[in-house]
């Protein structure tokens, strides 16, 4: 386990950070933003983003950049927020970081089945899906990256709108100055936050939701799912005596170049234990939308145990990157953008 020690380093694809003090920072004509973190209120429930909680606790504006400043030029029309508002509570062995910035796409389907051909002259109705890409290519997501993990390492939460915010996490990572994540180790249980949702042999997704074809949403949970041959239904004939019975594969009401969701969202993940999580899962969500703002609870322990996370005592330089429906850091490009430096004070 590493003591925070704060470094010199060089940021992920080409930001520069810089600290004022390698024990922290000090008041001596250093201009650089601090955040302490609240010890007095109550502890989230992570019920929402928006607790009444947080209307109390202090808060900072953190600059982004556009592209990856200052080695190149962004281009001028830029997708990404100029600001970031960031509030931090420190309660129970855990730091919160409450995240609002703007963003009026809401990017969260990165990727679905579309029904192609409906054959309604055959019993039962015989759907064919293609997996279309994504939608255009990926989804909205941040990074927060802690310094001090090691020289040059940093500590990164990863939450994306879909595929971790979905289950109600953030996704741990190590990243080091040449710019590559790698996911911090996985638990005891299989890493099944999301899971594709690939058409079987009979051309159909091999879920269906409870609401059988007329599910529209952009993710299917696993609790929300049915497998294709449970019985949605049954119907008495009295002339046969019977019952009829009512299976996904044969129900009726899909449509021409409907989108069936491709990722089943596992929500219950994020209720296994620490061990079964692993320090790759170790990092709370709660997320939601309102006036073109995403808000965007994070938590995690200040001391997870595990040789992959950084200790978080006293104070811990901290920037933020933001991705406009972006899943990688290459291409550069105005959808991604990362903070200036900013220390949160951890009384």
């Amino acid at each position: 386990m590493k003591r925070l020690i704060p470094v010199f380093a060089v940021l992920l694809v080409g930001l520069w950070v810089s600290c004022s003090d390698e024990n922290g920072p000090t008041n001596n004509g250093d201009t650089t933003l601090r955040l302490v973190a609240n010890t007095t209120v109550d502890e989230p429930s992570l019920s929402s983003p928006d607790e009444v909680v947080w209307s109390s606790v202090d808060s900072v504006t953190v600059p982004v950049k556009m592209g990856n400043a200052p080695k190149l030029k962004p281009p001028k029309a830029a997708a990404i927020p100029p600001e970031i508002l960031v509030k931090a509570i420190k309660k129970g062995g855990k730091l919160y970081l409450r995240l609002q910035w703007s963003d009026m796409t809401f990017d969260t389907y990165p990727e679905h089945f579309k029904a192609t051909e409906i054959n309604t002259q055959s019993l039962p109705p015989r759907v064919n899906f293609t997996q279309q890409p994504c939608e255009p290519a990926c989804e909205d997501q941040i990074y927060v990256m802690f310094d001090g993990l090691s020289d040059n390492t940093y500590d990164v939460w990863n939450w994306r709108v879909l595929t971790t915010g979905g289950g109600g996490l953030g996704k741990g990572y190590t990243c080091t100055y040449d710019g590559t994540p790698v996911a911090d180790a996985a638990g005891t249980a299989t890493d099944s936050v999301v899971v594709e949702n690939p058409p079987d042999e009979f051309g159909q997704p091999t879920y269906a939701s409870i609401d059988t074809s007329e599910f529209q949403g952009f993710i299917l949970y696993l609790q929300d799912t049915v497998n294709r041959n449970e019985i949605l239904d049954s119907i008495y004939d009295p002339y046969m005596g019977d019952y009829i019975y009512i299976y996904f594969f044969n129900t009726t009401g899909w449509e021409l170049d409907q989108k069936v969701p491709g990722w089943l969202i596992d929500s219950s993940f994020a209720s296994l234990s620490d061990s079964a999580r692993g320090s790759r899962w170790d990092i709370k969500a709660v997320s939601d939308t309102a006036a073109g703002q995403y808000h965007v609870v994070l938590c995690r322990k200040l001391d997870t145990g595990f040789s992959d996370d950084i200790v978080l005592i006293d104070s811990v330089k901290v920037t933020i990157g933001i991705f406009d429906n972006q899943v990688t850091f290459e291409p550069p490009s105005s959808n991604r953008g990362f903070s200036n430096d900013f220390w949160i004070i951890l009384p």
